[in-house]
């Protein structure tokens, strides 16, 4: 079973992800926090396998909490969830520690794939992005 907390400022957005994930007969939800502060506090506590975190948290943002939980809990990997499509986002994101970006765009089929993905210790970066990085770097070439 892989073990997913989920941290969203946004109740529906927990509920429709939680719906979502829940389908998959080897992921259990054990926690949802609302902010950045409690989502710290939860994965000190549940020890989840993924963390899906929003990047825009009250209290501390999602970057501040993948580097406290870069010292605290550096097993927990951490999916960022977000719609931002910013490269500069995407890119500290992952530098601080995250092993995932997906933009909350995308199809539930590629969420799903992301948690599996980076459980089994793969970096994982929205097809959106992987397609915008592409056509930045084409657009520099010419």
């Amino acid at each position: 079973m892989i073990k997913i907390l989920l941290a969203d400022d946004y109740y529906i957005v927990r509920k429709v992800l939680r719906s979502l994930l829940e389908n998959e007969k080897d992921f259990e939800i054990v926690g949802e926090a609302a902010n950045g502060l409690e989502t710290v506090e939860l994965c000190r506590s549940l020890q989840p396998d993924i963390l899906l975190l929003d990047l825009m948290m009250p209290g501390i943002n999602g970057l501040e909490v993948i580097s406290r939980l870069a010292r605290i809990c550096p097993q927990i990997r951490i999916i960022i969830i977000s719609m931002h499509s910013n490269e500069a986002y995407v890119n500290e994101a992952l530098r601080r520690g995250a092993k995932a970006y997906v933009l909350k765009e995308a199809a539930a089929d590629e969420l799903v794939n992301a948690v599996r993905r980076v459980k089994d210790g793969a970096i994982f970066v929205s097809s959106s992005l992987q397609t915008q990085s592409q056509a930045d770097l084409q657009n520099k070439s010419l």
